[in-house]
């Protein structure tokens, strides 16, 4: 373990200028495939309600905020940025930068063993949502429980852009029809 993390250091400082913008050698791995975790009980405390979907930055590249308004629950903001001091002066985040997601989901009701759907729609296009046309779909095999942690990449190149609200929708197949046992949004900037 030593060895390969001392390895992918000295890779890493040996490469440079093959990183992207948002990458700094460091001993985070930037990686498309979504890492589920177990869910700590200082995060279901941050994420009380059931049947939500809890939003947070998923890596040292993105900051997070909140959306508030009158008319709707806050929204939790997702912005891209840069490691600025790694890279010795101010930096702008790269069009091509995905978004890293942390997300914690509160099931309304256990969901059964079996798979489970995380997707990812984009709120302007309702006609989608109503057809289960996602941007993006994960499924996870778990067994019953009440929660699921996740961190993944939502990237331009999947057609994730800034300026866009998304709904998180985790779901299990159930006969005939899709029972939803957590939703939530984030809006993308």
């Amino acid at each position: 373990m030593l060895a390969q993390l001392f390895l992918m250091t000295l890779a890493q400082g040996e490469m440079p200028s093959m990183l992207e913008s948002w990458e700094v050698p460091s001993f985070e791995v930037v990686d498309e495939t979504p890492q589920v975790f177990l869910v700590p009980r200082a995060l279901k405390r941050e994420c009380p309600r059931l049947g939500s979907v809890c939003i947070t930055r998923g890596g040292s590249a993105t900051v997070v905020g909140v959306e508030t308004s009158e008319d709707r629950p806050d929204v939790t903001v997702l912005a891209r940025g840069t490691q600025v001091a790694a890279k010795g002066g101010l930096g702008t985040a790269s069009a091509q930068q995905p978004w890293q997601v942390q997300m914690v989901a509160r099931f309304r009701a256990s969901s059964e063993r079996g798979p489970i759907i995380v997707a990812v729609f984009d709120r302007e296009d309702q006609e989608g949502i109503a057809r289960n046309e996602a941007k993006v779909l994960w499924h996870v095999n778990m067994g019953s429980g009440r929660d699921l942690g996740m961190r993944f990449l939502l990237s331009p190149v999947d057609g994730f852009e800034p300026s866009h609200t998304y709904l998180v929708r985790v779901v299990q197949a159930q006969g005939l029809r899709d029972r939803v046992l957590a939703e939530g949004d984030v809006h993308l900037e």
